[in-house]
């Protein structure tokens, strides 16, 4: 009889396995340019954590190419191998020095002109 119950609770256990499996997805890094612009703006004033900056830096961002160009000038800045340079830790939370703030601030104004620029679009 113990079989029998242990042998209908594993056979249960794997049918939920199989199913949330079957019809499951895995996770997506797909931020949208408003939350972006609002990480690059958070660089200058302390508000953006460094795992979310990390996270952001290394999470390739398949559903828009024009917000991965931007993703890439920064990955770019912060291994060093953009042409402003080697990119310096800051001090006081700071995730960057004055210069690279300057640097990231630039690029979040060039990503809010972008979104500025964007059409207006309406899904019906």
């Amino acid at each position: 009889m113990e079989f029998v119950v242990v042998f209908l609770v594993c056979l249960l256990v794997l049918i939920i396995l199989v199913v949330g499996l079957a019809f499951g997805r895995a996770p997506a890094y797909q931020p949208s340019r408003a939350s972006v612009l609002a990480l690059l703006k958070g660089i200058a004033d302390k508000s953006t954590p460094e795992p979310g900056w990390a996270l952001f830096l290394s999470s390739p961002i398949t559903h828009d190419a024009e917000l991965e160009a931007f993703r890439k000038r920064c990955f770019l800045f912060d291994e060093g191998l953009s042409d402003q340079g080697r990119a310096r830790p800051g001090i006081n939370g700071n995730i960057y020095d004055l210069a690279g703030r300057t640097y990231i601030a630039g690029i979040a104004r060039e990503l809010e002109q972008l979104i500025q620029d964007q059409p207006l679009t309406l899904d019906f």
